[in-house]
């Protein structure tokens, strides 16, 4: 069988393995506090090995500094392990440990300067304590679905026994076993180590997957809030009650037909269209009435128009047309067709004005020419066509 001082060694190269490393990892993860307790665990089980070497070497030393720094080793492992179990629920130490770890420091100093070296056995007994207490919070948090805690409630579990059976073997109810506590705690560091790791790519995982999730959330937000500002800006160039372009619209699209009759050299014309005595239909037969006519009128104005015309609802009972390839007469023509069919088919009558555009005409011009004409036509008598 090898001797205890191998085990030491090889223990000690692994508590400051596992130290140095969570160490790190904490040092660069601040949030991870699981990392920062493996460490200290790790750092302590050192301390332990260290002076457990020297204080076998020198058995006449049983009071002093170095006992006190072995104890306090062990208080640094049980407190350690304990608000290691805690951090994986983000859970906090209450009053109760609290007292606890304050009890075992005022122990360390009566204990190991040989001021009550009776109390060792309790000081050991509170810290076996300590341990029971993590695994048992361990195991009711790996009942309750945390993988991590189940994990490291196993690793607890063998070191409790390794620890157990060891005080039992120095009782002498059976043969010693060198190393014992060595594997216990080598073993609950390697799983533990295992279980942050394990935690670390889950949460990874699910961090990438509640990210991807997100940006299709807000992708699809986006879509959609492009999709509704699209509607919203249709509905606020289309007339609600005939689903005709407003006026807006109409000056909207009419800059850009104006724009390639120019390019174009193609004549074009407006015409203004005001239905008569409209008025006396809302006061006569109620708005809903009103409402029927303005719809009849603009089916009936896109039935009668070419797909290259505009035309739109300008206000009120007044509509809007912009011809393509039409000059003034062929304006007349078409104002006409549309005042018999009113009069024919609709049973109403309307006033028309019609203009050209010409070359040297602004927009405005042409619109304001063509509602002068409607105006001379409602001054002549209404239901006719009129030129500017």
């Amino acid at each position: 069988m090898l001797p205890i001082e191998y085990f030491d060694a090889f223990a000690a190269g692994i508590y400051l393995l596992f130290g140095i490393i969570h160490l790190d990892l904490w040092r660069k993860r601040r949030d991870r506090a699981s990392h920062l307790w493996l460490a200290c665990a790790s750092f302590g089980a050192l301390l332990v090995d260290l002076t457990g070497m020297k204080l076998r070497a020198t058995p006449n030393v049983v009071a002093g500094l170095l006992p006190m720094i072995n104890i306090f080793g062990v208080a640094v492992v049980t407190a350690s392990l304990f608000e290691l179990v805690l951090s994986l629920g983000n859970e906090r130490s209450g009053r109760l440990i609290r007292a606890i770890y304050a009890f075992m420091l005022i122990l360390i100093p009566v204990v190991a300067l040989g001021v009550m070296p009776a109390l060792y056995p309790l000081f050991f007994l509170t810290s076996l304590i300590v341990l029971v207490w993590a695994m048992v919070h361990a195991m009711r948090a790996g009942r309750a679905g945390d993988h991590e805690s189940r994990v490291i409630a196993g690793g607890l579990v063998i070191l409790l026994l390794c620890l157990i059976t060891d005080l039992l073997a120095q009782l002498k109810l059976f043969d010693t076993v060198p190393g014992l506590p060595i594997v216990g705690f080598t073993a609950l560091f390697i799983v533990s180590a295992s279980a942050l790791n394990t935690r670390y790519e889950r949460e990874h995982r699910e961090l990438v997957t509640l990210q991807s999730d997100l940006e299709q959330r807000v992708l699809n937000r986006t879509s959609e809030l492009e999709v509704a500002n699209q509607r919203l800006a249709e509905a606020s160039r289309t007339d609600a009650l005939t689903a005709l372009p407003n006026r807006r619209g109409f000056l909207e699209m009419s800059e850009q037909e104006l724009k390639r009759c120019a390019r174009t050299n193609q004549a074009c014309s407006m015409v203004m269209i005001d239905l008569d005595h409209f008025k006396d239909v809302n006061d006569r037969h109620g708005h809903a009435a009103g409402d029927a006519l303005l719809q009849s009128a603009a089916s009936r104005l896109r039935s009668l128009l070419r797909d290259a015309d505009l035309v739109a609802r300008w206000g009120g009972e007044e509509f809007i047309l912009l011809l393509s390839d039409t000059n003034r007469d062929g304006a007349m023509k078409v104002a006409e067709k549309i005042r018999a069919a009113f009069e024919r088919e609709e049973r109403v009558t309307a006033s028309f004005g019609v203009a050209e555009h010409g070359s040297l005409m602004s927009r405005e011009a042409t619109i304001a020419a063509a509602d002068e004409a409607l105006y001379r036509s409602k001054a002549a008598g209404r239901n006719r066509v009129t030129a500017a």
